[in-house]
């Protein structure tokens, strides 16, 4: 079953990301030195949070009759690495070229030991040199111990109990005394506060899959109003890097949003524009490539801007749509083929004798 609303949302987080950071490339002294639309979109980031739930809604929901199955585990883990590593590869080395270009001033691309730990997606302090890779860690850390409930249904539920404790520990000294109890890796990737929204996801997929539908749209509502409402808050209240409150928040209704959407999507009673469920197809290409399109059109805007007034309302329109675009060309010519591949291979590691048509 397509759920094509939940397809569709995942296209709107994308393009929040997409909007925080054009806001952060056209705020730069040398192009315009202000944000655009007054900073509406400083939120954006908070589309990794509803990706992050996303995700663990995605696994729990595909994968439920896999649990307790070790001879699953194989086609398991090269699905998800599968889907993982081969863009983000090609997007590292695009972006790396255009670092040859433009060095960055701290040297990191420079730093060959850590670029490839970076490509590898090692847990470490730093974050990746396409920065945005800081969060496929999180999401190969949950994939692998959600990957024990295949091998033993028991272990693995006792492995996510532990992970989620630590969260909550790390999120509770930090609010009570301000500092991480963690520190290095252990904060930065494997306790950090993003972790818990995965346990959001792992709720709602336990629901959709095995509770009757409880008021889809009013939930749908509701969760949309929290997730903006936190959205706000953030964009236009006081500035606070990582708070731990603020994600449980946006985990809260992005979770809603999901139960809302999937619900309707399993009655039959979404209706959802085709453009914005290819938006969300394209959504891993569009969150991997933006930065690299939006980065040198940015510096197309800074060229023109001494001949050219061009407002920073239409510059702005002009890198989203254009990082949009070209991540969604990316996943029709790269990222779709490579996934065909790979569930032909996966047809004939489940079916080795199934004979071969025509």
């Amino acid at each position: 079953m397509r759920l094509n609303g939940v397809e569709a949302a995942r296209g709107v987080a994308a393009l929040l990301v997409v909007m925080f950071h054009v806001t952060s490339i056209l705020s730069i002294p040398s192009t315009y030195g202000r944000v655009a639309f007054d900073g509406l979109f400083n939120f954006g980031r908070a589309g990794v949070d509803f990706f992050f739930v996303l995700s663990g809604f995605i696994i729990a929901y595909v994968h439920a009759g896999d649990i307790g199955r070790p001879d699953r585990i194989p086609t398991y883990a090269r699905r998800r690495l599968w889907r993982i590593y081969p863009l983000y590869w090609l997007t590292s080395l695009a972006f790396q070229a255009l670092l040859l270009v433009s060095p960055r001033a701290d040297g990191a691309d420079r730093d060959w030991p850590h670029i490839l730990m970076g490509w590898a997606l090692v847990p470490e302090s730093a974050a990746p040199v396409l920065e945005v890779g800081w969060s496929l860690r999180h999401e190969l850390l949950f994939y692998a111990l959600f990957g024990l409930m295949l091998l033993h249904r028991r272990a693995g539920q006792a492995a996510l109990a532990v992970w989620a404790a630590g969260i909550v520990w790390n999120a509770v000294y930090m609010m009570g005394t301000g500092t991480w109890f963690f520190t290095g890796a252990l904060h930065i990737v494997v306790f950090r506060v993003f972790n818990i929204e995965f346990f959001f996801g792992l709720a709602v997929a336990h629901l959709v899959r095995s509770r009757p539908p409880w008021r889809p749209t009013l939930l749908l509502a509701c969760g949309t109003v929290i997730f903006l409402a936190t959205g706000l808050a953030e964009s236009f209240g006081p500035r606070a890097v990582e708070w731990p409150p603020r994600h449980i928040a946006y985990a809260l209704g992005a979770a809603l949003v999901l139960y809302g959407l999937a619900t309707l999507d399993r009655a039959g009673r979404s209706r959802v524009p085709a453009w914005m469920v290819a938006v969300g197809r394209a959504s891993y290409s569009i969150y991997l490539v933006h930065v690299l399109v939006a980065l040198v059109l940015g510096y197309g805007v800074r060229l023109l801007l001494p001949h050219i007034p061009i407002p920073i309302g239409i510059a702005f329109i002009a890198l989203v749509t254009g990082s949009v675009l070209a991540g969604m060309v990316l996943s029709r010519v790269v990222e779709q083929p490579l996934l065909r591949w790979s569930r032909r291979d996966d047809a004939r590691l489940t079916y080795p004798d199934r004979p071969k048509s025509g």
